[in-house]
């Protein structure tokens, strides 16, 4: 056979072979194929098709805006008590987070806790660009930050939606930097609004969903089908597929301030407050659960100077009824510093008003201490508590730094005391809303008390709550 001939076989061959490649597995005569292809269904329903191309296109729109901030290890920020649980990094990347553009001149909203206390930042923009960008305000409370860059003025940008719209099942898109990579969106369903955690603090309101948090999501937005930024990725529950967003609306709300003066005012009334249970509610005597319960005043501010006490139940703040705790937290902290506000409250079963001049919330105030919630006693129960008069001995014993006063040495087990959560250690300030520091005046104070409960202020370490405990029979 001569080289021309085995030249044109050899093109045959390898023609037949490309053509085999390209139209699918060269199979043995008569083997079966492996695997299968070809769809389910001839054309999918108009509704999930729709779905599907909304979600694609709602993706490539997100994501110019998105941006992956990258800080430098060491220099984290520890978020305020009543935060949930951050994404878990792991220690050999380095920190990442995310945030958005929400300007086209190059203004970001991300996490407080994102750049810890850092003053410059980098911020990787969608295109590959890497820029520096400035603080220019940031809000520990609400874990938020505002940042700055120069991006030339055209910059992609979000919309920012309303929160309170965002309903329950509906889908939402959350975008980030996930472990460091570049422009992931998960999509999940907003399965809870309010409380994360139904914890006292104020700013406890997030938007619960099961679309996929991770590491490096935090800062990033959650949007919903219109494009509307609605949240801001913050949190998570370990090891599960919940994830938390701080609501859009209060991010507007800080905004102004983080702009214009790099922190925010938050009001700030001087009290420490509890929540009514009913049975703190009937040994007030009042007739239903409404209001805030008054646990402590902080000397030299506000709620001091206008005459507020402990044992207090604040109904009515500025014209805004008080229906609980985190409501009296939400309008106090929202109204402007210097403001007076005018308060209903009842006291000792009188109502009556008093004006306050609203103050600011600052560092002083962050460790001021928060009362502590005990279990809901059974109200007919004894009070089952042997107290003693304090002595050294008797404050050494309990490491108590008080020195007069009446310490609880003894709770009964099966007593309506241990149910409402007082133990050996704490001190009995008050029975009644009467002050007692005597066994005698423990005495006197329950002499013709005519309810079927006392109302027992407790005082553990620097906090004090209070309890409702059934008479002793």
């Amino acid at each position: 056979m001569g080289r021309r001939s085995r030249y044109c076989l050899w093109g045959a061959a390898s023609a037949a072979m490309l053509a085999c490649l390209a139209g699918g597995p060269v199979l043995v005569h008569g083997q079966k194929p492996l695997w299968h292809e070809g769809s389910l269904v001839d054309e999918p329903s108009s509704d999930l098709a729709r779905l599907n191309r909304s979600l694609t296109q709602l993706a490539a729109l997100i994501q110019p805006a998105v941006v992956q901030i990258g800080v430098e290890r060491g220099t984290e920020d520890q978020v305020p008590p009543d935060h949930p649980p951050l994404p878990e990094e792991q220690p050999e990347r380095p920190r990442v987070g995310s945030g958005f553009i929400i300007s086209a001149d190059g203004y970001i909203l991300t996490n407080h806790h994102v750049i810890g206390e850092d003053r410059e930042v980098e911020v990787e923009l969608h295109d590959g660009r890497t820029l520096p960008a400035k603080v220019v305000g940031k809000d520990r409370r609400t874990d938020l930050a505002l940042l700055k860059v120069d991006g030339g003025g055209s910059l992609a940008v979000l919309p920012l939606g309303d929160s309170n719209r965002v309903q329950i099942g509906e889908l939402v898109i959350a975008a980030g930097n996930p472990f460091g990579l570049e422009h992931t969106v998960t999509v999940g369903v907003v399965s809870r609004k309010g409380h994360g955690f139904g914890r006292l603090g104020f700013f406890d309101d997030f938007i619960q969903t099961d679309a996929s948090i991770s590491p490096g999501n935090s800062g990033g937005p959650l949007v919903n089908m219109r494009g509307e930024v609605v949240g801001i990725n913050t949190a998570v529950i370990p090891r599960q597929r919940i994830g938390f967003a701080v609501p859009i609306n209060l991010a507007k709300s800080v905004l102004p301030q983080l702009q214009a003066r790099g922190q925010v005012s938050w009001g700030f009334l001087g009290v420490g407050i509890q929540e009514l249970s009913a049975p703190l509610t009937q040994a007030l005597g009042m007739s239903k659960k409404q209001g805030a319960l008054v646990t402590n005043i902080l000397p030299g501010l506000s709620a001091e100077k206008a005459g507020l006490q402990r044992g207090d139940v604040i109904l009515q703040f500025d014209g805004t009824d008080v229906t609980d705790v985190r409501t009296l937290q939400q309008r106090v902290a929202r109204t402007p510093v210097g403001t007076k506000a005018k308060i209903k409250l009842l006291r000792q079963g009188e109502v009556q008003t008093v004006t306050a001049l609203i103050g600011e919330f600052g560092p002083e105030e962050r460790a001021a201490p928060r009362p502590e919630r005990s279990p809901e006693p059974a109200p007919k129960e004894v009070m089952g508590l042997t107290v003693e008069e304090l002595t050294p001995e008797t404050a050494k014993k309990f490491r108590l730094s008080v020195e007069q006063g009446l310490v609880v040495t003894e709770v009964s087990k099966a007593s309506s005391a241990a149910r409402a959560g007082v133990r050996p250690g704490d001190i009995l300030a008050e029975v009644d809303q009467k002050p007692v520091k005597t066994i005698q005046e423990v005495q006197q104070a329950v002499q013709g008390w005519k309810r079927q409960v006392h109302l027992l202020l407790i005082q553990r370490g620097t906090s004090f709550f209070y309890v409702a405990v059934g008479k002793q029979g």
